[in-house]
């Protein structure tokens, strides 16, 4: 398993691309692996033949245990079969041993619960519809499943019109973010900018022939302000908070796949212009699943965006194990009070959410107030 992020201290085996015994050349994609809200394809560090998955997908191991063993011409029987052993009796083998062990127990209760009792015409109800009886409760004698239960089960089924299995990519960002949210008290201060600024110099730029994105202007401002507050820019590691030297932003981009966070690597050494186009490259990169593993490693901060739907403002969460996520709303004309008149600008809301136990209310309510000032007077 290798390591994707500098915190990082497992991850998850999402598929394997290749079968045991499957030929497999050096370099060609091996297995999707995933840590914190990061999918990454892996490629192969030799060519021979996949000999053995000792992590199978959907399961959490620590950084460093061994995922599988490829086989090469070379290799003898007696190499491979220690190689096997060794590779079982590391600690995540151990772990997933013990989950098998106890999904034995289950598998027997499951047997248990197979020797079901139902009427002849429960049974055939169920046949029809695919309906595994396990699942249903008999209210007859003794636990009899009758006609009457199967029929309010499937009464029930008919009221979804789809059942989307949570697993895979999807199951392993509920983990995450659950996690995230279980662990880091989250808290949210919410803050309105006056976008006059940007729009006029983004269509200034356009009209010079430059294209400019809106996430650009929010990816100068929040590394300009990272670098002023540094508290922002940290991480929790046990009874330590580690500030960052390095600004290094990812930018959470829609996939066809799933959320993924490419990092803009010291965003506050870039200019406007760069931070447009990198940000750009590595959107289009994420979306064509093309993200190499160092665009995806050493985050230390997150930037969200929902301006696209016009979504006035919502709340994110913490991206772990950073301390602070910060949402951008959509840009729309609002109402503002003006000395003593009332005047239409182009307003867009800020929502920072942070990990309580390293940033407090105040130095968060700073942080995003200088980014509205760098925001309503932005530089090139």
């Amino acid at each position: 398993m290798p390591r994707l992020d500098i915190d990082m201290e497992s991850g998850a085996v999402v598929d394997w691309l290749k079968s045991e015994n499957e030929p497999v050349n050096s370099g060609e994609l091996l297995a999707k692996i995933m840590s914190l809200k990061v999918t990454v394809e892996i490629p192969s560090p030799a060519s021979g033949f996949l000999h053995k998955i000792i992590v199978p997908k959907g399961k959490e191991v620590p950084v460093g245990q061994v995922l599988c063993i490829i086989r090469e011409e070379k290799d003898s029987e007696e190499e491979l079969q220690k190689a096997a052993e060794e590779a079982q009796s590391g600690p995540a083998a151990k772990a997933i041993a013990a989950r098998t062990s106890s999904s034995k127990i289950v598998q027997e209760a499951e047997k248990a619960i197979q020797r079901v009792i139902a009427s002849p015409l429960a049974k055939k109800m169920a046949e029809e519809h695919g309906i595994d009886l396990r699942n249903v409760v008999g209210t007859g004698p003794e636990g009899r499943i009758m006609k009457e239960d199967v029929s309010r089960l499937i009464d029930e089924v008919s009221q979804f019109s789809e059942v989307i299995p949570l697993a895979g990519t999807k199951k392993i960002v509920a983990e995450r973010m659950s996690e995230s949210f279980r662990t880091a008290p989250h808290a949210t201060v919410v803050i309105d900018v006056d976008a006059t600024q940007i729009v006029k110099m983004r269509d200034q730029f356009k009209r010079e022939g430059t294209e400019i994105s809106y996430n650009a202007f929010f990816l100068m401002a929040a590394a300009k302000a990272l670098r002023e507050f540094p508290i922002i820019n940290s991480t929790l590691r046990e009874d330590e908070i580690r500030v960052w030297k390095r600004i290094n932003i990812c930018l959470a981009v829609e996939t066809p796949s799933g959320l993924v966070a490419p990092v803009i690597k010291d965003a506050d050494q870039q200019s406007l212009v760069q931070l447009s186009r990198t940000a750009g490259e590595l959107a289009l990169k994420a979306r064509e699943n093309r993200l190499a593993v160092e665009e995806l490693k050493e985050g230390t901060f997150t930037i969200t965006s929902l301006g696209m739907f016009d979504v006035t403002q919502f709340q994110p969460i913490i991206n772990p194990p950073q301390a602070a996520i910060l949402a951008i709303a959509s840009i729309s004309p609002r109402p503002v009070a003006e000395h003593a008149s009332v005047v239409i600008r182009p307003m867009v809301t800020l929502s920072l959410s942070f990990d309580h136990r390293i940033v407090d209310g105040a130095p968060a309510a700073r942080f995003l107030g200088r980014v509205r000032d760098l925001l309503e007077n932005p530089e090139k």
